[in-house]
């Protein structure tokens, strides 16, 4: 067994110890652990704190006990990371119990409508329902209501920007947007065989003469912009720098597909967006999974105008047929009821109390907003990204790396940490201590053999 040289409790320094140690290839498949009280003494510790190691090990598939043979290195794979600081959702709203409003709702539609009508196709951009509602959901976002003609219903913004990409762009063009920007639009642009192209930007977002010059140099004509709460740098793109982007696209003819999930969590304080600076311009994509529930799997999509959107929910039904008729009609009956409004209200506090612990124990330099559900952090002191996320996850944590978000093929080392998607506070203390502690260790040392 490997000498502890980590920090935090002494059980779980032996479980990352004998992590370190399979890595390595010196625990491998098979091999049988010393006896209880041998391992006690070999490492200075008590019994009851090896037999507590072990049990979390053996809850974790680092090992396996077979009655009156010992103790074995597992041959199957380690537990997936418990401790998800990856995935970017929001978390449970303060002071509601979402699953029970989930089956009040659903039993509510049931009772209201046909479950035929609600369980069977609905093909097209959604119904005059739903897309009077999801107008009712822009209308912030527009600064005025929308004409229902120019609104799509989909199952997620993942499939209104796909079919907006593919109606907008042609195979092999490119598609101007920021070097780190959302893993969803890196990966469609694969499917769709486009290519992406960086813009340099500043601490404001976009810089509008180098807009001007990359869609000049790579013949673009689309500008991707995911400006309000940014995944994964946090950034609200000031309304100044807005506008002087605006201004360059009418000059050259850009169109901007703007992708907008987090608006509702800043509500009134967002600046003004593309969609009501330009709406002649912009196809706007707001998903109701950032600020509500992925559980619903509705977005919504606004166009300049119908016979865009006609184009586009034509290559949405290619791609997805229909968003599901149950979650939609739920999501606009929450819309319309006054209960999405309520679910936002208690993220938006359950997000500030979470933005608290993580401002506490995170390092000072740590990017973070304090309505986004996320926060940004570049690794000091020469450690390496990849270094970083595999601590992590060796420690039970999930972190997403720079690389999952950079176009051009180069990050910076940093990681986005996701503050949404663990269960609890209380736990989400435990992840952040451990991903803080583990940071500010020096460079990772392999453990020396006894």
């Amino acid at each position: 067994m490997p000498m502890l040289s980590g920090t935090g409790p002494i059980y779980q320094q032996i479980v990352e110890a004998m992590v370190e140690a399979r890595a390595a290839g010196v625990l491998r498949p098979g091999d049988r652990l010393p006896p209880q009280r041998v391992l006690a003494e070999r490492l200075g510790v008590d019994l009851t704190t090896v037999t507590r190691a072990l049990s979390e090990a053996r809850r974790r598939h680092l090992v396996d006990a077979a009655a009156g043979r010992g103790t074995f290195v597992s041959a199957r794979g380690m537990e997936e990371p418990i401790l998800d600081l990856g995935m970017n959702i929001p978390p449970s709203p303060a002071g509601l119990a979402l699953p029970a409003l989930i089956r009040s709702g659903i039993d509510a539609l049931l009772k209201r409508s046909s479950a035929e009508a609600l369980l069977s196709y609905h093909p097209g951009p959604g119904s005059p329902a739903e897309r009077a509602a999801a107008a009712l959901w822009l209308e912030p976002a527009a600064g005025g209501r929308i004409a229902s003609d120019r609104i799509a219903v989909g199952a997620g913004a993942q499939s209104l920007l796909g079919a907006a990409l593919a109606t907008l762009v042609r195979e092999g063009e490119a598609v101007l947007a920021d070097d780190l920007t959302y893993p969803g639009i890196i990966g469609l642009a694969r499917t769709l065989r486009l290519r992406l192209a960086s813009v340099e930007a500043d601490a404001e977002g976009l810089l509008p003469d180098r807009l001007e010059a990359s869609a000049v140099r790579h013949g673009a004509r689309l500008l991707y912009l995911n400006p309000t709460l940014h995944n994964p740098t946090t950034l609200v793109m000031p309304e100044a720098r807005r506008r002087d982007l605006v201004a360059v696209a009418r000059r050259i003819g850009l169109t901007i597909l703007e992708d907008d999930p987090y608006r509702a969590l800043l509500g009134e304080g967002a600046p003004a967006s593309f969609l009501a600076l330009a709406p002649e311009l912009t196809f706007h994509v707001a998903t109701l999974s950032k600020s509500l529930s992925p559980f619903l799997r509705t977005a919504f999509l606004a166009a300049p105008n119908g016979e865009a959107l006609t184009e586009i929910a034509g290559n949405l039904r290619s791609l997805t047929l229909m968003a599901p008729p149950l979650m939609t009609s739920l999501a606009a009956d929450w819309i319309r009821s006054g209960t999405a409004a309520e679910i936002v209200a208690g993220v938006r506090v359950e997000v500030a109390a979470r933005h608290a612990l993580a401002r506490r124990l995170l390092p000072d330099h740590v990017k973070m907003h304090p309505a986004g559900l996320h926060a940004w952090l570049e690794l000091k002191g020469g450690r390496r990204t990849a270094d970083v996320v595999e601590a992590a996850r060796s420690r039970g944590l999930a972190v997403s790396p720079a690389i999952d978000f950079a176009i051009g093929g180069q990050a910076p080392d940093a990681i986005r940490i996701a503050l949404g998607a663990v269960e609890n506070r209380d736990k989400l203390t435990d992840a952040l201590t451990r991903l803080a502690a583990m940071i500010r260790e020096p460079e990772a040392r392999r453990a020396a053999l006894v």
